[in-house]
């Protein structure tokens, strides 16, 4: 692929505040072109623009930069998924899961982005491990392998899609000369076998690194000073009257002569020459006037869900999260609060405690209920209390079902910070959509929870039988996971400061984890006393799915203990008097709230946060990408 740009100029916002102006111009009226299959070396001192002006050639800004120019891919302009597809870029940064092998690295990056069912990915994997050399380290983890070998992987990543264009940002930074100049001869070799243009970076590079670059581009205070044939450019130089002293190579004396700017006063004589050769450099090529800066880079956020995404995802995911430590974290909470959960409800099958319980919630909401025969009816509820305890027994265990999920998924909030940089990477090559990550990390998490789910309901099973435990304990105990998860997840989708959601969330916990007959008692007291800020609390703490969850499964528990109660039958009166409490398990919002409404609540509240994390998500993980420079 041919490549070309003009007149390109960039302004970064400025975050120096010692600085006067809200952006700083890195690049000024940048040229240059590339033909197919050759080798362009970007070279520079540090500060002079390389860095961005590469990542502006892979059509990566950062949003809010002043952008002007033209960038052509075969006399063409870019566009989002053919782009794409032909580029390949390797950062400055390796982001790689650290835990994954030389061999996994490669072969998920194949299994994400090759479409074609046709492909062989094992016999593509084991040719690019021979092709760059790096065959014999494939069983080897990430962590292990040396710099070199690194970038190896970083670029044995890239040709998993056969790119016209490989970019890449200071490729022998960290490496010894040696290895440096093995790796430029590689990427050379490379270029010719794939006919593939590679661009990259680099700040000082030996000379004979240097004789091996085709195309090279000079940059010197954010401006072009040369670019062209790598062969010519000391002759280019020396008709300015600048030549490399006799001892030196032509890449020191580069290094030095472009370390020149204005606030430099130290080489006052090369900065009038420097000048001379910025200006004809630009004379050189076609100025374009009228062009529109562009502030707004492209909103790319793909929601098409696909299952072998999510297939492969989860598998990756398995192998870099599930850890040993993890487990034993997992457990211990789950065990403590199974632990309180245990307590409680052993002690609400006691008689006693049961009778004090009824006792209670007539006594504190006996104003609310205006029917005589009812309140007369609450000696016969207690002297009938074996009875009663069938009725409330079990939707009295519902009220501390919370305690399973409150805390004890917190965990999860930092599903997606821990990858952060990873998955952005891979966004920006288009390797899957957000819908398909975010779902491989709801399964994963389920699938983490559901083996001591699966064992705590063992367990309540066999400690309290199936008298006053039911069945749809079971089912809202396993169902509990589909409304705490979402929502523990929408906070972990907002930002990457984790600290800082544990601690939102552990405070929210604190209000998902009461019982609902607590959230009736305070709407009914703040409509008693005309509280409007315990009103208020209420209604911020039902914007969230766990209290709509937690008082609909009360509600269904009651529902079902109060059919086939012979007693009710008998007394009549009776019936009437425990129907009454419905009330104070239902009437949390309202004066009374139907279960199908609950359900609603529940469906719409979790729906909404579903939605957001895919949205907030969305914007976090969003790569910077602009194809237009100019409007």
């Amino acid at each position: 692929m041919n490549f070309e740009w003009r007149n390109v100029d960039i302004e970064l916002r400025n975050k120096n505040k010692n600085m006067a102006g809200s952006h700083v111009k890195l690049i000024k009226n940048a040229n240059g072109v590339v033909s197919k299959g050759s080798l362009c070396a970007i070279m520079g001192p540090s500060g002079s623009g390389k860095t961005t002006l590469i990542k502006a050639l892979a059509g990566r800004v950062s949003s809010g930069s002043r952008t002007k120019g033209e960038i052509l891919a075969d006399g063409h302009e870019r566009s989002y998924r053919n782009w794409c597809k032909n580029v390949g870029y390797v950062d400055q940064d390796d982001c790689v899961y650290e835990q994954l092998s030389v061999l996994e690295t490669i072969t998920y990056a194949a299994k994400f982005r090759l479409k074609d069912k046709n492909v062989d990915i094992h016999q593509k994997v084991e040719q690019l491990l021979n092709e760059l050399d790096i065959y014999d380290i494939s069983g080897t983890r990430m962590c292990s392998v040396s710099g070199g070998e690194r970038k190896r992987v970083m670029i044995a990543v890239e040709l998993v899609t056969q790119p016209k264009i490989l970019f890449m940002d200071e490729p022998t930074s960290g490496l010894d000369a040696h290895t440096a100049l093995n790796l430029i001869y590689l990427i050379k070799k490379l270029s010719k076998s794939h006919n593939m243009s590679v661009i990259f970076t680099i700040h000082q590079p030996s000379a004979e690194i240097f004789s091996i670059f085709d195309t090279l581009v000079l940059l010197s205070d954010s401006n072009t000073v040369y670019f062209g044939e790598a062969k010519s450019a000391e002759d280019h130089f020396a008709k300015y009257g600048l030549k490399k002293r006799d001892l030196s190579s032509f890449p020191e004396f580069l290094a030095d002569v472009l370390k020149v700017k204005k606030k430099y006063t130290e080489s006052h004589e090369n900065q009038a020459i420097m000048s001379q050769m910025i200006n004809d450099n630009e004379k050189s090529c076609n100025k374009q006037f009228g062009a529109i800066i562009s502030t707004k880079n492209a909103f790319i956020i793909d929601l098409k869900p696909s299952f072998k995404d999510i297939i492969i995802l989860l598998h990756r995911r398995y192998k870099v999260s599930l850890s040993r430590k993890k487990i034993i974290f997992s457990i211990f909470i789950f065990t403590f609060f199974f632990y309180i959960f245990c307590k409680f409800v052993s002690a609400l099958l006691d008689s006693t405690a049961v009778k004090d319980i009824i006792t209670a919630i007539f006594n504190q909401y006996t104003f609310y209920i205006s029917n005589t025969d009812i309140k007369n009816s609450i000696r016969e509820v207690l002297s009938n209390i074996e009875e009663m305890k069938k009725v409330f027994s079990r939707p009295l265990a519902m009220n501390f079902l919370s305690f399973f999920f409150a805390y004890s998924m917190i965990a999860s909030t930092g599903s997606f910070s821990q990858e952060y940089k990873m998955i952005m990477r891979e966004l920006g090559v288009a390797t899957f959509s957000i819908t398909s990550y975010y779902l491989s990390v709801f399964l994963f998490e389920a699938l983490c929870y559901l083996p001591m789910l699966f064992c705590s309901a063992l367990f309540v099973f066999f400690k309290f039988g199936y008298t006053y435990i039911k069945w749809e304990f079971y089912l809202f105990f396993f169902g509990g996971m589909f409304c705490y998860l979402p929502t523990i997840l929408f906070f972990g989708s907002l930002t990457k400061r984790t600290k800082t959601i544990y601690v939102l969330i552990s405070f929210l916990a604190l209000t998902w984890i009461l019982p609902p007959t607590i959230y009736t008692g305070l709407y009914f007291t703040a409509v008693k006393y005309d509280l409007n800020s315990l009103h208020a609390f209420i209604y911020i703490v039902s914007l969230f799915p766990p209290l709509h969850y937690n008082t609909m499964c009360v509600a269904v528990a009651y529902k079902l203990s109060r059919k086939g109660v012979k007693l009710f039958e008998t007394f009549p009166r009776l019936k009437e008097c425990t129907d009454a409490l419905e009330k104070f398990f239902t009437s949390y919002l309202f004066d009374s709230v139907k279960i199908w409404q609950m359900f609603s609540f529940f469906i719409v509240t979790t729906s909404v946060y579903t939605l957001l994390s895919f949205l907030f998500l969305g914007i976090r993980l969003m790569p910077d990408m602009r194809f237009k420079l100019s409007k």
